[in-house]
């Protein structure tokens, strides 16, 4: 039985973790205080933010397969939402998500999928890998657990990695075969802007893609199914204006996201009794073309995260099922 590091307990590394667990001896680092990665939930009182992955579809007979348990047990339910898109503040059509193509999210919050799915295993949660290092054909890793000094987290036969790819490279800088099968997968950022109201906030719709803004979804995220009475709003930045903000400061982050909100809908965000904004740093990608992991079986390496295929959760579960196939082979 072989002992397995994996870096990240996002979907991919909980993916990974369980097909792996019934042969092997896994532990999986994760730098947060819980599981899923962008299936996320920010609290504030009595308000919920999804505030990183917003629903996900199945698009695959894999995939459907997986959910399909998840559905069964309550942690995912389908979200038949009023949904709108706008080109500026023009709402151009609607139509309400049914069950013939169904967006999923998790019940009672998104983060309920990462923490189904790690039950069962070792899971190091706030814990920070700082560097790794192959000696005599093992993997050592040091880092910090919640914020302390840093010291050896262990030695592991197989290291696997599903962080994004820049943090992936930082953390494995001489692995110049990875370095070159991920050429090109650069993820771009996102904002999400947070806000909760005493009243629902007048839409007309529950989800909405926006074009011709700098802000490309606006959701009434308690409209999902599962959630607490209490109203809130999420609202995300397009990745590029994103990218081209990403170092301004949060206030005017805030402060324009909020004109285009209210641009947009003729919501005025600043009657909201909770405003907050949280970076997303590494967020989405376009459609990629390539391989769908990294795998080097004689160093026991390997990498996986849904930016080898694309910024979609479904994509998460793809790259960390090629991964699975090319161990086993």
């Amino acid at each position: 039985m072989a002992r397995v590091a994996i870096i990240g307990a996002g979907l991919a590394g909980l993916v990974l973790a369980r097909g792996l667990r019934d042969a092997h001896e896994v532990v999986l680092f994760e730098k947060s205080r819980g599981a899923g990665g962008r299936m996320a939930t920010r609290y504030a009182g009595d308000y919920e933010f999804d505030h990183g992955a917003q629903f996900f579809t199945t698009r695959t007979p894999a995939f459907r397969r997986f959910v399909e348990p998840l559905v069964a047990a309550g942690h995912a339910a389908a979200w038949h939402a009023r949904f709108a898109e706008f080109s500026g503040s023009e709402m151009t059509a609607t139509r309400r998500w049914d069950d013939d193509y169904p967006h999923y999210v998790g019940v009672p919050r998104m983060n309920a999928i990462g923490r189904a799915l790690a039950e069962g295993l070792d899971v190091r949660l706030q814990t920070t890998v700082n560097a790794v290092s192959r000696d005599a054909g093992d993997w050592s890793l040091t880092g910090s657990r919640g914020g302390g000094t840093p010291g050896p987290l262990g030695v592991f036969d197989q290291l696997l990695v599903t962080a994004p790819l820049t943090q992936t490279l930082a953390l494995l800088p001489e692995e110049r075969a990875l370095a070159e099968a991920a050429a090109g997968h650069d993820m771009l950022g996102c904002y999400a802007l947070m806000l909760g109201f005493a009243s629902p906030p007048a839409v007309g719709f529950d989800a909405a893609l926006v074009r011709d803004a700098d802000v490309s979804w606006i959701s009434i995220n308690s409209s999902k199914p599962g959630r607490n009475s209490a109203p809130t709003m999420l609202v995300h930045a397009t990745n590029r204006w994103a990218e081209a903000n990403m170092d301004t400061p949060l206030e005017s982050v805030t402060e324009h996201m909020l004109g285009e909100v209210q641009r947009v809908t003729g919501v005025d965000g600043h009657t909201a009794e909770h405003c907050d904004v949280h970076r997303w740093r590494f967020a989405n990608l376009p459609k990629q073309s390539g391989p769908r992991c990294f795998y080097d079986a004689e160093r026991g390496l390997g990498v996986a995260g849904d930016w080898w295929v694309r910024g979609r959760v479904e994509a998460a579960f793809t790259s960390a099922g090629a991964l699975l196939a090319a161990i086993a082979a």
